[in-house]
């Protein structure tokens, strides 16, 4: 957080909240990279996900993938011009520290974005969760629209808000998907901190 503070800007803090789920399925929901184009498929319209690498560190992880999305219409986007700030791929870094801190670092059309996610348990059934996001300005008219930048994670936390709370979190996994890595890397966490055990997920 500290090198984050040096190097960007604050923008400001968003959604905080209590979400009714406990810790681990929480960090579940955050590192898996399929739901993006389920759950937030409304805002973002996004199409596929193209997972490309996953960085092992421990208690630390790097997980590197683009999302393409289905563009909106010029007459939605005049209708509601905050949807001229998306891109047409988003390209997703995300810098994991377990078990309480996701970092999004996201390129946006007028600047460099580092969303952070943090979780902290409040009960063994209830995790608080907010964000606090700092910008690297390519346009000065991104300060303008930095605000704006905080809505749009505001709505994916109460998206996945939403979701958590119909997922019923003893039911056992019938299949495995694709890009499970991070949520593989959350489970030997979790089962094993503060100890780091093996294997090593990267590829």
């Amino acid at each position: 957080m500290n090198q984050i503070a040096n190097q960007y800007s604050f923008i400001g803090h968003a959604a905080d909240r209590s979400v009714k789920t406990d810790l681990l399925t929480m960090l579940l929901n955050m590192h898996d990279y399929n739901h993006q184009n389920g759950t937030h498929r409304d805002l973002f319209r996004i199409t596929e996900v193209e997972f490309h690498q996953f960085i092992d560190q421990g208690h630390q992880s790097h997980a590197f993938y683009n999302m393409p999305t289905a563009p909106y219409r010029l007459s939605e986007k005049l209708r509601k011009p905050d949807l001229f700030l998306l891109p047409t791929t988003i390209k997703a870094h995300l810098e994991n520290h377990f078990p309480s801190l996701v970092i999004f670092h996201g390129e946006m059309p007028l600047g460099k974005a580092a969303q952070c996610h943090i979780f902290v348990p409040e009960s063994e059934y209830c995790t608080r969760t907010y964000i606090l996001l700092f910008g690297q300005a390519s346009h000065p008219i991104f300060k303008v629209f930095g605000k704006t930048y905080l809505k749009f994670g505001e709505v994916v936390v109460d998206q996945d808000a939403e979701i958590l709370s119909k997922i019923y979190p003893n039911t056992p996994q019938k299949i495995k998907l694709n890009n499970e890595v991070g949520m593989d890397w959350v489970r030997r966490n979790f089962a094993s901190f503060p100890a780091v055990t093996t294997p090593n997920l990267s590829r």
